[in-house]
Formats: structure tokens, C-alpha cells, sequence
């Protein structure tokens, strides 16, 4: 299976920490975020990671050494200009022709991508996406569903106690190919 991670934020949250190095660099207990990201992701199976590139996109060359983490497969596809969210995983997906995974580059879970697969499967989705709860959904893109679990709407950080749910988009999605086309 294949993922794409989106790692091509600047990190401006968490300055002067990201001033020279990516946000998924960064260590936790000594070991770089997107490293523990990547594990995750072979657990369930993933053998090739595309790394969607934007800012210090050398960093991440230097930090890999290469092309393998374990034993994934890297790629790397650099943004000459931001593309937003939905440009970088259409740019850095080109050519994948089978369901993958998309997360975002900030993303610690403990997700079971398995049973997330399986609801994906159940509904024959073209794409899935995972949510949270949270107490306060003020900060976050907060997403209405169905009963079913077909997403209703998308809703950026609306005022505080104005969100029509207190789920939140969680960073990681399940895509078909066929996205790619629209």
C-alpha cells in the first residue's frame, strides 16, 4: 500500500523551533515525528511513502540519506509554490493507480488504519476520513456527518459555541484514485 504525507507546512506555530527544521523533524524523545509517523504506517502494511514537499525540502533528503526508511520506499515530491492541501496530494499522488492513504504531516494516532479501512471497504467510499471529538471544536476544521457517515460539509474553525458538531477532521484519509481525476 501507499501513503503521501503532507509535510510542506512551515511550522509558524512552533517558532523559533521550525526556523531550520521542518516541523516533522523535530524529535520527540529523540525521535524525529515523521519517523514515528512512519512506523505507524508500516504497521499497517504501507511499503511506499510519497513525502509532499515544501518548505526545507532538502532537510528531509538529508534526514532519510536517501530513498528507504526501514522498509519503505521514499519518494519525494517538491512544490515549487504552495498548492494547498487538495494541489499537494493530486501533485504528489501523480501516477498512483490503486487506494491509498493520505495523512497530514502532524499527525501522532494511534488509529487503527485497519478498521478504517474496513468502514471505507463496508460503504464501497471513494474517499474516507477520519475524525475526532473534541471538547472545544473551536480551533479545528469541524466536520457534520450523517447517520451514515457521509460528510455533510466542512466547517473551518467556526466561533466558539457555534460548531455544528464536535468532530473534527483527524488528518488522515483513504482515497481511491479515481479522486485524483476530478
Amino acid at each position: 500500500m501507499k501513503a503521501v504525507v503532507l509535510v510542506g507546512g512551515e511550522g509558524t506555530r512552533l517558532r523559533p523551533l521550525t526556523l531550520h527544521t521542518p516541523k516533522p523533524l523535530l524529535p520527540i524523545a529523540n525521535v524525529a515525528f515523521i519517523e514515528r509517523q512512519l512506523d505507524w504506517l508500516g504497521r499497517y502494511g504501507v511499503t511506499e511513502v510519497i513525502l509532499s514537499l515544501g518548505y526545507l525540502p532538502d532537510a528531509f533528503i538529508r534526514h532519510f540519506n536517501g530513498d528507504r526508511y526501514a522498509e519503505m520506499q521514499l519518494r519525494y515530491a517538491v512544490e515549487d509554490e504552495p498548492l494547498g492541501t487538495a494541489g499537494a496530494i493530486r501533485f504528489a499522488a501523480d501516477g498512483i493507480e490503486e487506494r491509498f492513504i493520505v495523512c497530514n504531516g502532524d499527525v501522532l494516532t494511534d488509529l487503527d488504519l485497519g478498521e478504517m479501512m474496513e468502514f471505507h471497504e463496508a460503504r464501497k467510499a471513494e474517499a474516507s476520513i477520519a475524525l475526532t471529538r473534541v471538547l472545544d471544536p473551536s480551533a479545528f476544521g469541524v466536520v457534520p456527518t450523517r447517520e451514515d457517515g457521509e460528510v455533510i460539509a466542512f466547517v473551518e474553525k467556526p466561533p466558539a459555541g457555534q460548531a455544528p458538531t464536535d468532530w473534527i477532521n483527524a488528518g488522515t484519509y483513504i482515497l481511491e484514485p479515481s479522486v485524483l481525476k476530478r
